[in-house]
């Protein structure tokens, strides 16, 4: 069965790159040549590597989060405000004395989840408790995380005789998040994502907890009836993505800009919604995809740089990669052409 869904994906992926390689001989550029500069841009070092590897994986932890709530039928557009509480979490022991021991990155990402869970489980009580839809209640908290991340870099925690929203003081280095040694490779983060994965596969393809999300989100009604506590199932899938969000932040916070700083989600929050519609609820297409989307972003500066593209153009080529995606994933067309290629394999035979 997963060779299958890895085969449809596959097909999915082929199409979708077909797609953009016509719009972009319409835009009257070369498509090999893009391509080969989106290549060399994330691949081309071991620096590159690094990046892209370490933004990949904020955008899977950001899909991984996504997939829990979208298989218990709820829309986490808080998934911003989640990234947010968690780098404030991390913020938050980066400035205490814990900062200066070696079990400070732990601390961080421990801290990143505790911030997060507690902002996912207020969209919980929003959405059981005053019947605010999931997605009203999100922006609600995205805004307010953004708000108060301004507040406290200008406020509370600005740099030393400085107010200004260029971010905190840096973090000790004893609390950063990087590779090992002096490497820059995210090995640790990457650790974290592989952790993320294999737990949230477990949970919700082998135990008695995933399988009552995943039938709260098929039909509330019906879970009801069969004794599911729908509400406390909701309350936990908002909890675990909180999770999983806040240490995505946690990660941001303390291995990619090592302080706060606003905006510091950068977006992925609101990527990974995409990815995660994407990927269909699975897990190793967000991997795949994530990485894909990080590739097309940090080599899309060599697009600006070798070619005088505008800055917008990686956004274009994922713009039009998600659009061809969900209208073929919409229409079929990958399961058809699986099937006729299956079908064939057996008459040959």
């Amino acid at each position: 069965m997963m060779y299958k869904i890895i085969l449809q994906n596959s097909i999915a992926t082929f199409l979708a790159v077909t797609s953009v390689t016509f719009i972009l001989l319409i835009l009257q550029v070369m498509p090999f040549e893009i391509y080969g500069n989106l290549f060399d841009g994330s691949f081309g070092n071991i620096d590159k590597i690094s990046r892209t590897l370490l933004i990949a994986t904020i955008m899977a932890l950001a899909g991984f989060a996504l997939v829990v709530t979208f298989s218990t039928g709820l829309w986490n557009i808080g998934i911003e405000g989640q990234m947010l509480f968690g780098a404030i979490g991390a913020t938050f022991i980066a400035r205490t004395f814990l900062a200066e021991y070696f079990f400070a990155p732990i601390m961080i990402v421990i801290f990143g989840a505790l911030f997060g869970s507690f902002i996912g489980l207020l969209s919980a009580f929003l959405k059981t408790r005053f019947n605010v839809h999931e997605i009203f209640g999100g922006l609600g908290i995205n805004f307010v995380a953004s708000g108060l991340i301004v507040y406290l870099v200008i406020g509370p925690w600005k740099r030393e005789g400085i107010a200004s929203t260029g971010g905190t003081d840096l973090f000790p280095k004893s609390s950063w998040i990087n590779g090992l040694g002096d490497s820059n490779f995210p090995i640790y983060p990457i650790i974290i994502a592989i952790t993320v994965f294999i737990i949230l596969f477990i949970l919700l393809s082998r135990t008695s907890l995933g399988l009552r999300l995943i039938a709260t989100g098929a039909n509330k009604d019906a879970a009801d009836k069969f004794k599911i506590d729908s509400v406390k199932h909701i309350a936990y899938a908002f909890i675990f993505a909180g999770a999983i969000g806040g240490i995505a932040g946690a990660i941001q916070a303390a291995s990619i800009h090592h302080k706060l700083v606003p905006n510091i989600a950068g977006g992925y929050g609101f990527l990974g919604i995409l990815i995660a519609l994407i990927a269909g609820r699975n897990l190793f297409t967000v991997v795949v995809i994530s990485i894909v989307f990080a590739s097309i972003m940090v080599g899309g500066v060599q697009l600006q740089l070798r070619l005088g593209l505008d800055s917008s153009f990686p956004y274009i080529i994922e713009s039009v990669f998600v659009i061809s995606w969900l209208i073929i994933k919409a229409s079929k067309i990958d399961a058809k052409l699986l099937k006729l290629m299956l079908r064939k394999e057996v008459d040959f035979g």
